[in-house]
C-alpha cells in the first residue's frame, strides 16, 4: 500500500512484521506460522489444524513471550518453506498434520484437506525431523477430501 496515495492506510506495514511468540518458535525459521490472539495482543504461533490460515513464514524465531518476525508472501512470489515427504513440481501441498508448520503432499485417505501452496521444485524424501526447504508458491485456498 502506498500511504501517500491512500492516507487511510496509515499505521500499516509492508514486508516482515513482528509480533509476540505464543509458543517457543526458536529454530522454526522457514516454517509456517499463523496470527493468534494473546489476551488482546497480536502474536505468532504454529498452526494446530489443517484448516488454519498459516500464511506467514517465520523469519526470526525466539522463545515464548519474545518478539518474532514473519513474512507473508504474495500470490506473485515464490518462497522456501519446510517440507517433509516427496513431491514433484506442480503438486499441490497442504499443512502437515504430523509436523505443524511444515508442508507435505497429502495421499489418498488423508480426509478433508486444504491446499494453499504449489511445489515449484521436487521434494525428495525429507522427514519431519529433517525437512527440506523447497521452493513453493502460494495459491488461492482449495479444499478437497481424499
Amino acid at each position: 500500500m502506498n500511504v501517500i496515495l491512500n492516507p487511510i492506510q496509515s499505521d500499516t506495514k509492508r514486508d516482515a512484521v513482528t509480533f509476540t511468540a505464543n509458543s517457543n518458535l526458536t529454530g522454526l525459521e522457514g516454517y509456517l506460522w499463523k496470527i493468534v490472539n494473546i489476551a488482546g495482543v497480536t502474536g505468532f504461533d504454529l498452526p494446530s489444524n489443517v484448516a488454519d490460515q498459516a500464511y506467514f513464514i517465520g523469519a526470526s524465531g525466539d522463545v515464548q513471550g519474545n518478539a518474532v518476525a514473519g513474512e507473508s508472501p504474495g500470490l506473485n512470489e515464490n518462497c522456501r518453506i519446510a517440507f517433509s515427504g516427496a513431491c514433484n513440481p506442480g503438486d499441490m501441498l497442504s499443512l502437515n498434520p504430523n509436523a505443524w508448520g511444515q508442508l507435505y503432499k497429502p495421499a489418498a485417505g488423508a480426509g478433508a484437506i486444504y491446499y494453499d501452496w504449489v511445489a515449484e521444485e521436487a521434494g525428495v524424501g525429507a522427514t519431519t525431523a529433517v525437512p527440506q526447504f523447497i521452493k513453493v508458491r502460494r495459491i488461492g485456498t482449495r479444499s478437497a477430501t481424499l
